[in-house]
């Protein structure tokens, strides 16, 4: 009975359709903005991780340099956030 009900359940997964996603018409504008968007991210990201880096050779001089490195650890953040940003979305959607 148990072997009978697995194997109907696997009939049943294999038998579910898996269909391909198509951008839907006149969306066109609307994924160039969103392309765009990523790529400002990206730069201000590296942006600021390199701004971060200069400022914290010129703090280790002062004795501040958790402040740089607090910044090094955001824009590594946000910079990962971006790259990923695409693959997550595509999860869901």
């Amino acid at each position: 009975m148990l072997l009978q009900t697995l194997a109907f359940g696997i009939d049943l997964a294999a038998s579910i359709p898996n269909p391909t996603p198509e951008q839907p018409p006149g969306t066109e504008g609307f994924t160039t903005i969103l392309n765009w968007i990523a790529w400002a991210v990206i730069l201000l990201g590296v942006a600021g991780f390199l701004a971060s880096a200069g400022f914290l050779a010129f703090a280790s001089f002062v004795g501040r340099e958790i402040n740089g490195f607090k910044g090094l650890v955001i824009s590594l953040i946000v910079c990962i956030l971006a790259i990923s940003a695409g693959t997550i979305i595509n999860v869901f959607v």
